[in-house]
């Protein structure tokens, strides 16, 4: 693993020595399949102290060996100044589509970031805001009939509180051609993967269907669309967000549902999507961050977000941290300010996460495997099973106090290897767990 390291370094040391305009690193134009997909959002500003571009080159091996391979990036446009929240402004207030924020970097420092995401194996989506504006867009001046109006002929924002946006009106198809050229212009300019699409439901999915068809010709991209209504993948989005998972596992943790709500979920989830359907599974991310709070509070203490990660990785769907998240970072990140994360404060955290992330990436039953539940009021436990002779088992107690957990036959008198702690573990007709205790076992070959 110290090789590895020393490895993933020496490339991106090299990267950062690259002329001013570097050549794009020449490799095969392909995404990774969904199912082999561990997400994490980069907000850049935050991530470090410098919050730039350059920054990031460093945290990439990192990243790598923590088992991650697509990062997403926040709105990296200059953001808007008339009207703007806080000290910053929100990143999701876009003041030119197809220019770089100065604060971040310049085009070289960003094109030098994408081609090291590339050379490590990563690849890279980036946050596109086709539902608003800044106030001081271009667009605002060159183009007025684009945006909605009020009855008194006023542009007003999507929603009352974002007073810092002005909302864009899709009935002019003139919008739809400069929105899918600000799209283009990444994938030609810096040969991106993708696009996380920001609150996609409040654009028309026929829009998404002709961009997503006409960028698809461009190159393979990766396409997530921050919603979830089961019809995106008409569209042709490849991942929405599991936000029904995410409140359901807020409820059952603080105690206000029964374990059993997350089969039902689970099932409800099959009724209403196509087959090919992945949620985006996360204990936090930008937005539960700045208005919810850090999951080590919102699940109750951090052993109870490690239990609650523990089931978003395991569920079918796509695995998901926000910077800051594996060093159990507990300052909410607000998004108009800055704030600076201590990377080395949590090795130990780190390195749980860590043995998490690269087990996912080396179980076919945990990407791609059917599931089948035996949960209880307080203990959920199920088994995800790629084939005959692979599967997983997970137990996590959900609640803050321990509980006694009757064991299923499929668990009873088997030799299981916890893959977090590499204990040898038999249950025989029950388990007494320890609040948030969590458990992913493998079973041992038998001699």
């Amino acid at each position: 693993m110290g090789k590895l390291f020393l490895g993933c370094f020496l490339i991106v040391l090299t990267a950062c020595r690259q002329p001013a305009n570097p050549v794009s690193v020449n490799r095969q134009d392909t995404v990774p399949p969904i199912e082999k997909i561990v997400m994490y959002e980069v907000f850049v500003r935050n991530f470090t102290a410098s919050g730039t571009f350059e920054a990031m080159l460093a945290h990439l091996p990192r990243l790598r060996q923590l088992g991650v391979n697509v990062l997403w990036l926040m709105p990296v446009q200059p953001t808007g100044l008339v009207k703007k929240k806080g000290t910053y402004g929100s990143p999701y207030s876009i003041r030119n589509y197809t220019a770089l924020h100065p604060d971040l970097g310049t085009a070289a420092d960003f094109r030098r970031l994408v081609d090291s995401i590339h050379a490590l194996g990563m690849f890279i989506i980036l946050d596109h805001v086709a539902n608003h504006t800044a106030w001081d867009h271009v667009w605002v001046q060159q183009h007025p009939e684009w945006y909605t109006r009020d009855s008194a002929g006023h542009m007003i924002p999507s929603v009352p509180d974002w007073t810092d946006i002005a909302d864009l009106n899709y009935e002019q198809r003139a919008l739809w051609d400069a929105q899918i050229a600000s799209m283009k212009y990444w994938i030609d300019s810096f040969n991106i993967d993708g696009f996380r699409c920001d609150v996609a439901e409040m654009v028309p999915l026929e829009f998404w269907k002709e961009a997503i068809g006409h960028l698809r010709q461009l190159r393979p991209l990766l396409m997530l669309a921050e919603g979830a209504d089961p019809k995106l993948y008409e569209a042709g989005f490849n991942m929405t967000y599991g936000w029904e998972m995410y409140h359901g596992l807020k409820k059952v943790w603080n105690g206000q549902a029964s374990a059993r709500l997350i089969d039902s979920l689970y099932r409800r989830e099959q009724q209403l999507y196509p087959p090919q359907y992945r949620h985006l599974r996360f204990i936090t991310n930008h937005d539960e961050n700045s208005w919810d709070d850090v999951p080590q509070r919102v699940f109750i203490s951090e052993k109870g977000a490690q239990a609650a990660f523990v089931v978003q990785l395991t569920l079918p769907g796509v695995p998901f941290l926000y910077n800051g998240q594996e060093v159990g970072y507990e300052q909410r990140i607000n998004l108009f300010e800055k704030y600076i994360i201590d990377w080395q404060a949590r090795p130990d955290l780190q390195q749980w996460y860590q043995r998490l992330l690269q087990f996912y990436h080396n179980s076919a039953a945990l990407q791609k495997g059917a599931i089948e539940f035996w949960n209880s009021d307080d203990v959920l436990c199920y088994r995800r099973q790629a084939d005959h002779d692979q599967s997983v088992f997970v137990v996590v107690n959900c609640r803050n106090r321990p509980v006694r957990y009757p064991v299923p036959e499929a668990l009873s008198h088997q030799r299981f290897t916890n893959i977090i702690t590499g204990q040898t573990l038999t249950f025989h007709e029950e388990i007494g767990l320890n609040p948030f205790d969590h458990y992913v076992l493998m079973a041992k070959q038998k001699p």
